[in-house]
């Protein structure tokens, strides 16, 4: 397989930075807009979100600037640039505004986004590129320049479908068995409680 920049299949789009957009609610041409936040991000992918509550989960932007600015849609690839994360968000998380600490892959020709997010998350051949990227920096956050630069070898687009579809039903069946095991282990916390207010 051929090896090529993650640019030459690619426009990577860095998100907005607030300061440069952000209006007062009372600005006659105001919307509210919400944000992509972490939580929204680890939950995509089945990861622990530790932080209570994101400090800012939505701005007020003039009407007019809104063409101008990034935002999820269903089947995106967005990438957090200090986590070294990607992931294709569903469309529960669709027409969230995209803010400066992630990056969105916008291709442009048949590449399967789903494939793409478990390709950048598990192969060594990526992972080991990052590693050495960031690797001294006393924060390991990648820039939009590595990301640009970083050395991919996709298979044929109808690989990529079959094997972004198996990954994906995977992740989905690894979420329905996390549901469930939190469901039960809140069962088994009530009961526990109902019989001890037996003793009390």
């Amino acid at each position: 397989m051929t090896i090529i920049n993650l640019q030459e299949i690619a426009t990577v789009v860095q998100g907005t930075n607030f300061s440069r957009v952000e209006t007062n609610k009372d600005h006659v041409d105001a919307k509210e807009v919400k944000l992509l936040t972490l939580r929204e991000f680890n939950q995509t992918l089945g990861l622990p979100y530790r932080l209570g509550e994101d400090k800012k989960t939505s701005i007020w932007v003039q009407k007019d600037k809104l063409h101008k600015l990034t935002f999820t849609t269903e089947d995106r690839l967005v990438v957090h640039l200090l986590s070294q994360k990607a992931a294709v968000l569903p469309k529960q998380y669709e027409g969230l505004l995209i803010p400066s600490n992630f990056v969105v892959l916008d291709f442009h020709q048949p590449i399967d986004a789903k494939f793409m997010e478990w390709y950048f998350n598990e192969h060594p051949f990526i992972r080991r590129q990052l590693l050495l990227s960031t690797q001294g920096a006393i924060v390991s956050s990648l820039s939009i320049k590595m990301l640009r630069e970083i050395e991919v070898s996709l298979p044929p687009v109808e690989t990529q479908v079959l094997m972004g579809a198996i990954t994906h039903t995977f992740k989905k069946k690894k979420t329905f068995i996390q549901e469930r095991m939190n469901l039960e282990e809140q069962l088994i916390h009530h009961k526990i409680m109902e019989k001890m207010e037996e003793y009390l």
